[in-house]
């Protein structure tokens, strides 16, 4: 399919499409990651530039040049320029429209913006205006105002991100991306905006969450341990249990057992790894145990580390591992 024109783009954003562009949107936005990425650029440039007074001709050009400048510092950051083009021209049309109530930086009086995003090689902690915890994946995205000052904490995100949100009943915390918005009081989840098959994940690792999908899929509640996927183009929202502080290893690379058996570490190491680990007649499989593990490039790494507090050999043929009992204190 050919590139849709902005005007289809200002449209949706605007609620105006009709049931055969909406179609067209879907078949566009399914092809791939970029061209939804595109969108949600374009969604969060109209509601960052919305702003509440009228500018005069002068303010409109210098908004406008600011406005732009921003997308070019995008523009610097992406290897190829065909979204670019899409963002550059929903954005003028957007402008447009609105009549030049565009103000992304203080503008009369409006909440000035941060925009961050990782870089390519490494992921990033940030602290927001309310002491919350961000650690933001490599090559995520995240704007949020420069203080809280509404009755809510709003945050946009493209990417990955694991927050530790600090309590506050009375202003709740909402993470929105395309697909769904993550409404929390007070508590600790990853949210993943780029996973395959057209999927948003949010996992819940500390407190509850409520998720909202942003189109139509409904609104569900998750506990710890859950992860609800969103399929973003079926428009369907499912629950899933999760081991969940293994979806937040990729933040400081530390695997976390808590009160776990052999057979529960075992199956953690299976899915992080894509191995098959089968335990022998002779292994303590009552025992539990808790610790942290730093996670390796490879099994065999974790599994060396692990023998020192918990007592097993190992043997390893391919994706095939065998645990072997031992008995505390004896030689490895």
């Amino acid at each position: 399919m050919k590139d849709i024109n902005h005007k289809l783009i200002k449209d949706y954003i605007l609620g105006k499409c009709s049931d055969r562009e909406l179609s067209q949107l879907h078949e566009w936005l399914s092809e791939t990651p970029e061209n939804e990425d595109a969108l949600f650029r374009a969604e969060l440039l109209y509601r960052q530039g919305k702003g509440r007074r009228p500018l005069s001709g002068k303010a409109l050009d210098k908004a406008e040049a600011e406005l732009f400048g921003e997308i070019h510092r995008y523009e610097t950051r992406r290897t190829t320029t065909r979204h670019l083009s899409i963002l550059r021209y929903a954005a003028v049309g957007l402008l447009v429209l609105v009549g030049g109530v565009v103000a992304l930086w203080n503008y009369y009086g409006r909440t000035e913006m941060i925009h961050i995003t990782a870089s390519a090689t490494k992921a990033m902690e940030l602290t927001l205006p309310d002491h919350s915890k961000v650690w933001l994946n490599k090559n995520g995205s995240i704007s949020y105002p420069k203080a809280f000052n509404g009755k809510e904490r709003r945050i946009e995100l493209s990417g990955e991100a694991l927050f530790s949100v600090t309590k506050n009943p009375a202003r709740p915390f909402i993470v929105s991306s395309h697909g769904v918005s993550a409404r929390v009081l007070g508590t600790v989840f990853n949210f993943n905006t780029l996973c395959k098959n057209n999927h948003e994940e949010v996992s819940l690792l500390e407190g509850s969450l409520e998720i909202t999908g942003n189109h139509g899929e409904g609104k569900i509640v998750i506990q710890p341990n859950q992860k609800a996927i969103i399929d973003k183009a079926r428009h369907t929202m499912e629950v899933k249990d999760v081991y969940a502080p293994l979806e937040a290893v990729w933040h400081d690379g530390m695997i976390p057992f808590r009160n776990m058996s052999v057979r529960d570490i075992a199956h953690v190491l299976e899915n992080l790894y894509g191995v098959e680990i089968d335990l022998s007649a002779g292994l303590d499989r009552r025992s539990t145990y808790s610790g942290y593990i730093r996670r390796g490039d490879k099994i065999d790494d974790v599994l060396d580390a692990l023998s020192y507090s918990v007592p097993f050999t190992y043997k390893r043929r391919g994706n095939a591992v065998t645990l072997y009992g031992r008995r505390k204190g004896a030689a490895q």
